[in-house]
């Protein structure tokens, strides 16, 4: 199975993110495309997949960034799902931006009449959190922890 990807790339300086205007292919293995399958209908564990997953990381360090050290980027689109809105949302962003954040984030409105730039705050809030929680950073090496809990380093090539 193959997989097309976008990325952003995060300027840590600015706090911003800009698109990479490319599309990456991705090919997976039987049993990769199979845990794709089970995850696509739930976009942030599919996206915590591809960020946990050794093979993931190192295609992006060999094949998608190999020269580009101390990079980092988040996933804006895998094949159709998007996640786009988690790094260009803005007060002014439609209805169903607004309504999966709420869902999200667990935020509650009174009433229909409360001011949609209150909610559109308070979502910027939570998502200045997130943000972070999906940058992927390629220049960290990954560790893993032994069940002794001695951390050993891998030799991932940067």
């Amino acid at each position: 199975m193959q997989l097309k990807f976008e990325f952003v790339i995060h300027d840590e300086n600015l706090d911003t993110f800009e698109p990479d205007e490319n599309i990456y292919l991705l090919e997976l293995d039987d049993e990769q495309a199979q845990t794709y399958n089970l995850l696509k209908d739930t976009d942030l564990h599919l996206y915590n997949w591809f960020q946990e997953s050794e093979f993931f990381l190192n295609w992006l360090r060999e094949e998608v960034y190999p020269d580009n050290k101390g990079k980092k980027i988040a996933i804006s689109v895998v094949d159709d799902i998007m996640f786009l809105r988690f790094f260009f949302f803005k007060v002014t962003s439609g209805d169903i931006h607004y309504e999966y954040f709420k869902e999200l984030f667990n935020i509650y409105d009174e009433s229909d009449w409360q001011d949609r730039e209150d909610i559109g705050r308070e979502i910027l809030e939570h998502l200045v959190v997130k943000r972070k929680e999906l940058i992927i950073d390629l220049s960290q090496e990954e560790t893993d922890q032994l069940e002794d809990n001695s951390p050993v380093s891998s030799n991932v090539q940067i």
